[in-house]
């Protein structure tokens, strides 16, 4: 019960924020609740003579629970993203570097500001695409900035680029696609 108050809320918050240390956040937030379950749990069950794989058996049963949960609300989360997206993607066209009302002139580059808030929404959703509670890198921001990038480009050998990407955004994991790289 412990985990299920400490884990949900502030993943939940650390999604809605969003950013490069998002994932970092999860892992840091997970360890450490973990920790102090488990901790807890085996200074219970120390007055109990129970077999110590027994004991081991039962904690890792709780980090995998624990994990568990941060998977799940992972996943719930995933349903919101086209809205944080589009929240984002308003909010990068419409305001400046200060959050202040973008003021429009005849020498703003409207292609930069658009191509800027394409890359602050599709960061978000690089974050939630996979899963990372290993710390494992992956090259998924990249590969969709490079999408984005590539989309306007006119030289034949680009588009080849971007079909290739694309294809690699369409495989079944990401495995396949590193081992292309």
């Amino acid at each position: 019960k412990q985990l299920d108050k400490a884990l949900p809320k502030p993943v939940e918050s650390l999604f809605e924020t969003g950013g490069k240390e998002t994932w970092p956040s999860i892992r840091k937030l997970l360890k450490r609740e973990t920790e102090a379950v488990v901790s807890k749990f085996s200074d219970c069950v120390a007055g109990f003579f129970l077999e110590e794989k027994t004991v081991e058996k039962m904690k890792q049963s709780l980090r995998d629970y624990a994990r568990k949960l941060v998977e799940n609300k992972a996943r719930e989360e995933v349903g919101k993203v086209m809205y944080r997206m589009k929240d984002r993607f308003t909010i990068a066209f419409n305001c400046d570097k200060d959050l202040k009302p973008r003021v429009w002139t005849r020498r703003v580059d409207i292609n930069a500001i658009t191509r800027d808030a394409r890359s602050v929404s599709l960061k978000l959703l690089a974050d939630m695409a996979a899963i990372r509670l290993d710390e494992t890198s992956d090259n998924i921001e990249r590969v969709l900035l490079l999408l984005i990038t590539n989309n306007n480009a006119a030289s034949s050998s680009r588009y080849s680029d971007a079909e290739f990407y694309v294809d690699s955004l369409a495989s079944s994991t990401w495995e396949e696609y590193l081992c292309k790289m």
